[in-house]
């Protein structure tokens, strides 16, 4: 449970800490207040401090130089807040403080309060994959050889050698028969055949 205190800044005894520790309190001047402080400036009973569940609310009792919070003077119930001032009168500062209370295990706690349970995410879409070629094979073997040339060619080829040969056997058929026909025998033999030279006529 948070507990209260008015600590004096500007007064006679500057630093004296008054724990609030009833649900009501006066300050003045007047010893029968819970709250004494002896300043000409205060009015007997200057003001009071009501406990509420939202802290202490500080009200003045018609004083004659008036209840300042933060420097602003109060006409009706005020609700304090932690770390504001407090003057009464020219002379008297006080100021309002929550003790008690650990701010950082107040906001260790909060943060450390569970998470809201979220909806888990959708799952991630599925992609087929593509079948994977197989690698390909090396040929261990030898290169084969280009294709020979086409049939087409080399019977070209075969036609035009003998068409050749054809050509080269009828003009050796033709010189033969010319050469009987003027019996030239004995002349491109050199006169090797029997009955070379002629003397007569072709036998």
């Amino acid at each position: 449970m948070a507990q209260y205190q008015l600590v004096l800044r500007v007064g006679p005894s500057p630093g004296k800490v008054f724990p609030l520790m009833k649900n009501e309190i006066t300050i003045g001047r007047d010893i029968n207040n819970e709250i004494v402080i002896n300043d000409a400036e205060i009015s007997r009973k200057h003001c009071r401090l009501v406990m509420t569940a939202d802290g202490f609310v500080i009200e003045d009792l018609g004083s004659t130089n008036g209840t300042w919070v933060n420097e602003r003077r109060i006409s009706s119930q005020h609700l304090l807040r932690n770390g504001e001032s407090i003057r009464l009168g020219d002379n008297i500062t006080l100021i309002y403080e929550m003790v008690g209370v650990d701010a950082d295990a107040t906001i260790a706690s909060s943060s450390a309060a569970p998470p809201t349970r979220q909806a888990p995410a959708p799952p991630p879409p599925q992609y087929q994959q593509a079948p994977q070629q197989p690698p390909a094979q090396q040929y261990a073997g030898q290169v084969p050889s280009p294709p020979s040339e086409p049939i087409k060619k080399s019977r070209t080829g075969l036609w035009i050698a003998l068409g050749a040969l054809a050509v080269i056997g009828l003009c050796l058929i033709g010189f033969l028969i010319y050469v009987d026909a003027n019996c030239l025998w004995c002349e491109i033999t050199w006169n090797l055949l029997p009955g070379c030279p002629y003397t007569g006529a072709c036998p």
